[in-house]
């Protein structure tokens, strides 16, 4: 029986691998999909990195880790035995799977890039950092080689795994200042990822144009650390974009120059540059120009540089504060001005003219957007009067600079800034004859535009700026237009005015008129040039009463609003209160009346001296009683 029984079981074991063998046959693999960019993105958005945390970032990679070991039943061993266990080929059964060699690397980068925040004070970490990445490079390699060999995922997430491994190692290679190592995984990096975004929807296609455009600083900074000084003034033009990345690459493109940079040389006079901090704002004042004139936004780079330059004064009156002459120097004095002060005066010299540039840059927006008839972000409307406070702000800036010391006998520097002060000066009358003009008071408009006339043409007898010498030329030629427009729209008011005063009949101001002006009006209508009747009667009788005197009653002309009440009001008889004068008091006689008065007084004498007895008799004890209470004490009060 037993000799029977084992063919059988052979059998039955044969049958079993063949259906075994044809269920693995007609089940095809599953094939998953991982978007390794939008993952990583969302994750880093949401745990920390939005506010450039790493550290929270590292410790939700960690969490992150274990739950997912934990869910697949994929744990390296127990509390006491730890077993190691990668994931490969064979337990590649769930998509989840891949996120624990991404986590994995993940958790390397943003532990380096806590190190390296963390380097600025301790700089032993960077050995710690370059460790950190290392280990992300060898886990995405890993992570590249299961991904590409395994026929579970499609050729989406082997793309996407490459790029992110061809970052990983240009991160590694950037750090340890391999720079065509780096130049080279960053354009495998960026070309993969131009070819996703050219093959995605507009939505998806998002997320990888803006990781190929955070690259290129990265790239621009390699080539110039290699040798092409154009990649380093293409950095400086990229700026207003302000990437952290771009800032630090940025900063440490200015930090290799500056070690170069040790003394400054201006108005003839050459002085040392200690600090770093203004060596790297020295290097920006330098490339500054040129990025301006390629930037869009021109407005965000000058304030940029602004506080900069606030910064490397800032660092300089450190330095001052220890020097004793500086603490005794006195403007228009004989005491010379040391080497660190006259740095002082050149970094504030810099800091006024780029204020100056960035004023006119706001006076040229607020112009558009006042023609326009714009609103700012505000929600208000350009007006003329925040273009002449922004005049005024620049001329306050330029008075400055003849002040700085050290300049008080540079009369070229004096003359200089004196005629860019007659130009702005012209500038801001302009605006204020603009705002004259549109309340239509000619006489006072034609004036200042005179008065522009003369700033502009004492401007123009030194030497300006080209720029703001054709803006002062071009701004002579509109206040020569501008004078004869507001001369003939004056002119044009005064006749209209005449005319009003032909067509007024005199005899229907007679109510309203007194005797003497009515005269006055009728001796003046015979001359039509004649203007001593138009006070009188160039207005409708109810313009010529004040609004106090006509509550009731409504006139449609501009002159009325001008007149509220009489002033000075008018005399009016006031009632007096009288005055009574006796005057026949000293002239009476009266009769006596001592006889009279004797007899009153007896009268009134004979009661009280009743009332006086009385009392007394009250006072007195009475009787044995009076006398037993007076013995024993106990009449007493």
């Amino acid at each position: 029986m037993g000799v029977e029984e084992e063919p059988m079981q052979v059998e039955d074991a044969e049958d079993l691998e063949e259906s075994d063998e044809e269920e693995v046959k007609t089940e095809e693999p599953q094939v998953f999909t991982l978007k390794v960019l939008k993952v990583i993105k969302e994750a880093q958005a949401k745990h920390g990195l939005r506010h450039g945390d790493y550290q929270r970032y590292r410790s939700y990679c960690s969490r992150r880790i274990r739950r997912l070991r934990k869910y697949l039943h994929f744990v390296q061993g127990n509390k006491k035995n730890f077993r190691r266990k990668d994931v490969t080929e064979d337990v590649l059964k769930d998509e989840k799977y891949l996120y624990i060699p991404l986590m994995t690397v993940e958790r390397a980068w943003s532990y380096a890039m806590q190190l390296k925040q963390e380097a600025n004070t301790e700089h032993r970490k960077k050995y710690h950092l370059a460790s950190r990445l290392r280990k992300a490079a060898q886990q995405v390699e890993l992570f590249q080689k299961l991904t590409d060999e395994s026929a579970r995922c499609d050729a989406r997430t082997k793309l996407e795994v490459q790029a992110y491994a061809a970052d990983i190692r240009g991160t590694l290679a950037f750090e340890l200042r391999r720079w065509n190592e780096a130049i080279e995984h960053y354009t495998q990096a960026r070309t993969i990822y131009e070819k996703l975004a050219s093959a995605l929807n507009e939505e998806e296609a998002a997320v990888y144009k803006t990781r190929a455009e955070e690259l290129v600083p990265s790239l621009r900074f390699c080539a110039y650390s290699v040798g092409d000084k154009a990649a380093g003034e293409d950095i400086m033009k990229m700026r207003p974009g302000h990437n952290d990345m771009l800032d630090t690459l940025i900063a440490e493109t200015r930090a290799r120059q500056a070690e170069a940079l040790s003394e400054v040389t201006w108005r003839g006079r050459t002085v040392g540059v200690q600090h770093e901090k203004v060596r790297s704002f020295l290097l920006s004042v330098q490339e500054f120009e040129s990025a301006v004139q390629q930037a869009e936004d021109k407005l965000d780079l000058y304030e940029t540089q602004l506080m900069d330059c606030k910064d490397a004064v800032n660092v300089v009156k450190e330095e001052l504060r220890q020097d004793p002459a500086y603490k005794q120097y006195q403007p228009g004095g004989d005491a010379p001005v040391g080497p660190m002060h006259y740095l002082l005066t050149y970094l504030s010299f810099i800091r006024l003219n780029t204020t100056v540039q960035r004023n006119l840059i706001i006076i040229e927006n607020t112009e558009a957007r006042r023609k326009e008839k714009a609103k700012g972000v505000d929600g208000r409307r350009a007006r003329i009067q925040d273009v002449i406070r922004l005049y005024e702000i620049i001329l306050q800036n330029l008075q400055e600079i003849p002040q700085l010391a050290g300049l008080e006998g540079d009369l070229e520097m004096r003359s200089s800034v004196q005629a860019q002060i007659s130009a702005y000066k012209g500038f801001r009358c302009f605006y204020v004859a603009e705002t004259y003009a549109g309340h239509e008071k000619w006489p006072e408009a034609l004036a200042l535009y005179s008065r522009v006339e003369n700033y502009c043409q004492n401007s123009l007898q030194s030497e300006l700026e080209p720029d703001l010498k054709s803006r002062v030329e071009r701004l002579l030629t509109e206040v020569e237009g501008r004078k004869y427009a507001v001369h003939a729209r004056s002119i044009l008011a005064t006749e209209d005015l005449v005319e009003r005063t032909q067509q007024l009949n005199v005899s229907d101001l007679k109510p309203q008129l007194s005797a003497p002006a009515l005269g006055a009006a009728v001796s003046c209508s015979s001359s039509s040039s004649s203007f001593d009747v138009v006070e009188q009667i160039q207005r409708p009788p109810l313009v010529n009463k004040p609004l106090s005197d006509r509550l009731d009653e409504y006139v449609d002309a501009p002159e009325a609003a001008d007149r509220i009440c009489q002033m000075p009001p008018a005399m009016q008889p006031v009632p007096c209160k009288p005055l009574f004068f006796d005057l026949a008091l000293n002239h009476l006689q009266f009769p006596d009346v001592s006889g009279e008065m004797g007899a009153r007084a007896a009268a009134a004498a004979a009661p009280a001296a009743a009332g006086q007895k009385g009392a007394q008799a009250a006072a007195q004890p009475g009787g044995l009683t009076g006398f037993v209470k007076g013995l024993w004490g106990w009449g007493g009060k």
